[in-house]
């Protein structure tokens, strides 16, 4: 097929994700049924091992804790990892929220990063685990990531943090949009507008294509040009969006669609180039910088969708950890 995205380039040229892609996604069906609960295993469990044979397994120099959170009648979980320090120390905060296409992922997901994170940067890290579609519908996953992150912010004594040292917002696929989320909503309210001070957003979902804005969509054509060449089938995405009960139409969903990105904090965003949501991660870093955001970006060329979860011992998703330890001292700096 024939690229029409401007930014096709980015598609291919790592020599180890272009040989793997072949191989791995060559006779996928693109329409496959989705079992949910063999995805969650496959998240929860398949994944999370790799991961765990793959990474570094931090098991000492710092301390995690499960906390669990009231919210609509229910409750969630929030993850603490604490480093260990002097017991005057006080610690940057980074709220995490992961991914899983709405319907999957959980604390278990990112656990390794983030032992990592914790104890190489010295931060206190709240890992928040929403609940999950189709079972809970959008707008639950925002409201949900909103709840962890205020629970957060108020017992940053707990988690040894000191809000004036830097708190991050961060997240990863969908949970780079909840990231986005709450960043924007702590913006316009009075208690929460100053508190943050950079966002991770990791190969972030911005918008869905049936809501693109007419005047950006020349700008967003990797949805269609890579709809089967990586991770995110056609068909996947679709379906999980309409268990996630998704609005197109909503500024809560997409950033995209927000008037106006004036005030928020700066951003460091990562991009898949073999993404179909590689447009939108670019024309998003665009239209903060625009806004007078400051903004760092990174492209992986020839990368699909979670690349660094597939396979962990590539060339490139070493860099990608690399730059996303740098990405976090940027946006914890001056």
């Amino acid at each position: 097929m024939t690229s029409t995205s401007k930014y096709a380039q980015y598609s291919f040229g790592d020599p180890e994700w272009d040989k793997i892609c072949a191989t791995i996604f060559a006779n996928r069906p693109s329409d496959a049924p989705i079992n949910v609960e063999h995805f969650r295993r496959q998240m929860s469990v398949n994944v999370v091992e790799d991961l765990k044979k793959s990474l570094p397994w931090i098991e000492t120099g710092l301390s995690i804790t499960d906390h669990k959170v009231p919210v609509d009648g229910a409750e969630i979980t929030v993850r603490s990892y604490i480093p260990d320090v002097d017991s005057a120390d006080t610690l940057p905060l980074m709220i995490w929220i992961h991914g899983g296409a709405w319907i999957a992922g959980d604390l278990g997901l990112d656990d390794s990063d983030l032992r990592i994170l914790c104890t190489s940067l010295k931060i206190s890290i709240a890992s928040v685990d929403y609940r999950l579609a189709p079972e809970y519908k959008f707008p639950t996953p925002i409201d949900d990531s909103l709840v962890g992150f205020k629970w957060a912010i108020a017992n940053a004594g707990l988690l040894r943090a000191d809000l004036g040292k830097g708190v991050i917002v961060a997240g990863s696929s969908a949970g780079g949009n909840l990231a986005a989320q709450v960043a924007l909503h702590a913006r316009e309210d009075p208690l929460y507008s100053k508190t943050i001070s950079g966002q991770l957003l990791q190969m972030p979902f911005l918008a869905l294509p049936a809501g693109y804005p007419d005047k950006y969509k020349d700008d967003l054509r990797s949805d269609e040009d890579l709809a089967d060449m990586g991770l995110l089938v056609k068909s996947f995405q679709t379906r999980t969006r309409e268990m996630a009960g998704l609005d197109p139409t909503s500024p809560r969903l997409s950033p995209l669609l927000v008037p106006s990105l004036t005030g928020l904090p700066r951003a460091y965003i990562q991009i898949c180039g073999r993404d179909p949501l590689r447009d939108e991660g670019i024309l998003y870093a665009k239209l903060l910088q625009d806004a007078g955001v400051e903004v760092r970006s990174e492209i992986y060329k020839g990368c699909p969708h979670a690349f660094t979860h597939i396979n962990p011992n590539t060339e490139a998703s070493r860099k990608w950890r690399r730059d996303a330890e740098e990405g976090i001292k940027w946006l914890l700096g001056p």
